[in-house]
C-alpha cells in the first residue's frame, strides 16, 4: 500500500470537513474588503475607449458583492459602427495567493483568467491565460495599464508568440467616475 503524503492545506482542508458540521460553515467570518481594491477604482465608472484597430468600447465597471469584487461589463463595435461584442470582466483580491485574480468571457468566445501583483513602477500588468475567440487559439496575455492623467489610461494587450510578447492592440481610455454618472 502507498503512503498518502498529506500537505499543510490538504491537512487544513481535512481538518475543517472533520471538525466543523456542514450547518455551521463558513467558519471565516468575513473580514470585510481587502483594502488593495483601492488600486483598481480607476477602472469605476463607464469609459469609453479607442482601440488603435479602429473598435470602439463603452464599459460601465461597478463594484459587486459589497466591493469584493469588480465587474466591468462591455460592449464593442467595429469602426463602421457594427456590433463586434459583449462581454464581461471580474476581478477580485486574492488573500491566500496575495495577488488579484480576474476572469472574463465575451459573446466572440474569448474567455480566460489572469492575475496580477499590483502596481509596480507606475504601471499595473494582468497576465493570464486566454482562448482567443477571433483567432480560435489559447495563448498567453499580458495588458498592461498606464495611467496618463485621473480620467485618462492606455492600455496595451500582448499575447505570446514564440515565447514573445507581440503587440495585440493599444487602448486609449476616458473614463467618467461614478460620482458623475
Amino acid at each position: 500500500m502507498t503512503e498518502k503524503i498529506q500537505t499543510a492545506d490538504d491537512q487544513k482542508v481535512a481538518d475543517y470537513l472533520d471538525n466543523h458540521r456542514p450547518t455551521a460553515r463558513p467558519v471565516k467570518k468575513d473580514t470585510g474588503v481587502s483594502p488593495r481594491m483601492k488600486e483598481l477604482d480607476f477602472l469605476l465608472g463607464r469609459m469609453t475607449v479607442s482601440f488603435d484597430t479602429g473598435v470602439r468600447m463603452v464599459a460601465l465597471t461597478l463594484p459587486i458583492m459589497d466591493g469584493h469584487y469588480y465587474q466591468m461589463d462591455l460592449k464593442a463595435t467595429y469602426a463602421d459602427g457594427s456590433p463586434k461584442l459583449e462581454g464581461k470582466w471580474i476581478i477580485g483580491w486574492n488573500e491566500v495567493d496575495q495577488r488579484f485574480e480576474s476572469y472574463y468571457v465575451d459573446t466572440l468566445g474569448t474567455l480566460g483568467v489572469s492575475t496580477s501583483s499590483g502596481w509596480h513602477g507606475g504601471h499595473l500588468e494582468f497576465i493570464g491565460e486566454h482562448v482567443l475567440g477571433e483567432v480560435g487559439v489559447r495563448t498567453r496575455s499580458k495588458d498592461s495599464y498606464t495611467p496618463i492623467d485621473e480620467r485618462h489610461f492606455k492600455l496595451e494587450a500582448f499575447v505570446g508568440v514564440n515565447g514573445e510578447w507581440k503587440l495585440y492592440d493599444i487602448q486609449d481610455c476616458y473614463l467618467t467616475p461614478l460620482s458623475e454618472l
